[in-house]
């Protein structure tokens, strides 16, 4: 075989082909991007069916679905106050088939544990969030309480006495109360439950005088005069009670308590992976019948990008530190 001889000037052309087909239209894409998806996606939520998270989660892996081309398949994984769904994704390759529908607890869990579990922000690439609700301050009607200063001077005049009904220590109910307090300059006892429903029943029942609540599956209560709904936490009026002021136009200014759904990957899912999740997120999010879905249900589709989420999850770790050292006597 006869052998081209190694000059300088054949080196310098080996070395440009070479820069050539690095960057030229023949290039290869990047690792993990290229065909994505080519097969069915997991999109697991850390609770169990038939809740709100599960319910959105598969409106959102249907519409996910079509504009992928590929199935999203939601999973149900359970157990250990979210650990277990949470831990299953960051432990899962890095290629953008195994995703997370996560909510506040995803940012508060990890506060909750003296031993390390995982970091919200470096753990895990944001794809995008999904939802925001405000909560409602449902009061029992009892206490013949209409508005948000009303409350608060009732619960000035008798301090120490007002509690909180909330689904347990650390949730977004248990920590919005806490922050109303603090921002009302009221004192509260906080009560917690071993979920939703149980703190309901109680307050539906009188034995409690007031919880920070999801409006979805509470609007009956409200409309037969079982609860009084004083005002919402978010910073608009919710669209399923567009009468019913927020805690900010109560006279507590700057009062926001906010929950939200949002996508995950784990950490080092390739960009342009991460781009075409967002981009089926994104159309998702203006599908015409999530969009009324959630609106009858006091949620508004809020699709945002990768680094608007990332912004809201480093918002909430420090928000969340503060509010759970406020409440750190409550906390067992």
């Amino acid at each position: 075989m006869t052998r081209l001889p190694s000059s300088p000037t054949r080196r310098r052309l080996t070395a440009l082909a070479l820069v050539l087909a690095a960057t030229g239209p023949w290039a290869a894409a990047p690792a993990g991007a290229q065909g994505f998806p080519s097969h069915p996606l997991r999109l697991v939520v850390a609770y169990a069916p038939g809740g709100a998270t599960d319910i959105v989660g598969r409106m959102f892996a249907q519409e996910m679905s079509e504009s992928l081309g590929q199935t999203v398949v939601l999973e149900n994984r359970a157990g250990g106050g979210t650990l277990v769904g949470t831990e299953s994704v960051r432990r899962s390759p890095a290629d953008g088939y195994t995703l997370l529908f996560g909510t506040n607890a995803f940012v508060i869990t990890p506060l909750l544990h003296d031993t390390k579990t995982y970091d919200p922000v470096a753990d895990f690439q944001p794809i995008g969030q999904a939802t925001v609700q405000s909560l409602g301050i449902l009061v029992t009607p009892g206490l013949k309480i209409r508005t948000v200063q009303e409350f608060i001077a009732y619960a000035k005049a008798n301090p120490g006495k007002v509690n909180f009904a909330s689904s347990g220590n650390g949730s977004a109910q248990h920590l919005a109360g806490e922050a109303f307090a603090k921002a009302a300059g009221i004192k509260m006892v906080h009560v917690p439950y071993k979920g939703t429903g149980p703190a309901m029943a109680d307050l539906l029942a009188g034995r409690v005088d007031v919880m920070f609540s999801s409006l979805v599956g509470n609007m009956e209560h409200v409309a037969e005069g079982r609860l009084a709904l004083i005002a919402t936490t978010g910073a608009k009026r919710s669209p399923a009670t567009p009468g019913v002021p927020t805690v900010d136009e109560s006279g507590v200014k700057g009062f926001q308590a906010e929950t939200w759904q949002a996508v995950l990957a784990p950490a080092g899912t390739p960009a342009p992976v991460v781009d075409r999740l967002n981009a089926a997120l994104a159309k998702a999010g203006k599908s015409p019948k999530i969009i009324e879905t959630l609106a009858a249900q006091g949620m508004e589709v809020r699709t945002t990008a990768p680094a608007e989420l990332r912004e809201l999850l480093v918002r909430d770790t420090t928000q969340y530190k503060a509010l759970l050292q406020q409440a750190k006597n409550t906390l067992q």
